[in-house]
């Protein structure tokens, strides 16, 4: 729970001036207080909470910054106390030995935090194929149906399954079985909308989001890739291609539905002959319909 709280809070593109707009009061009254009170009882650890705060929402040059600050506030009210007159060579050494820990911790959490972000980053992106996993598929999903909701623009995710995938795996390896499920990637990935995402779900499954899209321009797009997608993989594989297209005119309760939607619309294709594309319009019912009587129209495509 921390850590998705933590993550949400860092992904925010308002994560960095948040946290200096908390840092620098609180960095103002440490201040204060250390002036305030006896410079012996030694509030500079304190000053490392600053520094990891905005060593981690803001990177590691303002850390650094942070900690030169701390440094310099330190002497500043030593020397206002006249803590320096009492032993000057100690006292600036003590203060050196601040700085080092103050540094070494802006640079810690420097590095803490570049693996924190890669390790979330890998956690959604497919390790074969290089394009977002079912993870990232879902997060992506849920931000496009966000988008729905504010713009009511039409959104459209295509569910895309290997026909005879088995068999490559059976009578040419599992090598060749994945780097026919590469193929299926970069060219999805070459060919789609930059604003498009096109993932694997699992298996030979692959699913892309496109946004803002209605009924036809979702229909051009995929029927272009899957002809794209028939001439890379018949070159070596004898495989083909079942899609289904939902087209939400009308955004579901949750993302398992809209994949629901569409996977049952390929299913459809599945069990009627394969190697085809077949599309289904989701438009919500006032009364609550059952998601089956949400199909406005379908329509084969070869």
């Amino acid at each position: 729970m921390l850590a998705d709280q933590l993550r949400k809070a860092s992904a925010s593109p308002r994560a960095s001036v948040i946290a200096l707009s908390i840092a620098v009061p609180a960095f103002i009254f440490l201040v204060a207080a250390e002036y305030a009170t006896a410079y012996e009882l030694g509030l500079g650890s304190f000053y490392l909470l600053v520094i990891l705060a905005v060593g981690w929402f803001c990177g590691l040059p303002w850390a650094t910054l942070f900690a030169f600050l701390a440094m310099f506030a330190q002497i500043e009210i030593g020397r206002t106390g006249q803590v320096a007159a009492t032993d000057p060579a100690a006292f600036y050494i003590a203060n050196a030995n601040r700085l080092f820990a103050y540094l070494l911790v802006a640079w810690l959490i420097s590095i803490v935090r570049a693996l924190y972000h890669r390790e979330n980053e890998m956690a959604r992106v497919d390790y074969l194929t290089g394009i977002p996993n079912k993870l990232g598929f879902d997060e992506q999903l849920k931000v496009e149906m966000a988008r729905h909701r504010r713009d009511g623009n039409p959104f459209a995710v295509a569910y895309i399954d290997c026909d005879n995938f088995k068999s490559v795996n059976d009578t040419r390896g599992h090598s060749a079985g994945d780097r026919l499920l590469r193929t299926i990637a970069d060219t999805s990935r070459r060919n789609l909308r930059a604003t498009d995402t096109i993932a694997r779900l699992g298996g030979d499954e692959f699913a892309v989001i496109m946004p803002a899209t209605g009924e036809f321009a979702a229909l051009q797009a995929v029927n272009k890739l899957r002809k794209l997608l028939s001439v890379a993989i018949e070159r070596n594989h004898p495989v083909t291609l079942s899609i289904g297209v939902g087209v939400f005119l009308d955004t579901p309760e949750s993302s398992d539905h809209v994949v629901s939607f569409s996977d049952n619309v390929m299913y459809q294709v599945k069990t009627s002959g394969k190697n085809r594309v077949l599309h289904g319009t989701y438009i919500s019912d006032a009364d609550g319909a059952p998601e089956h009587q949400r199909v406005e129209q379908q329509r084969a495509l070869h």
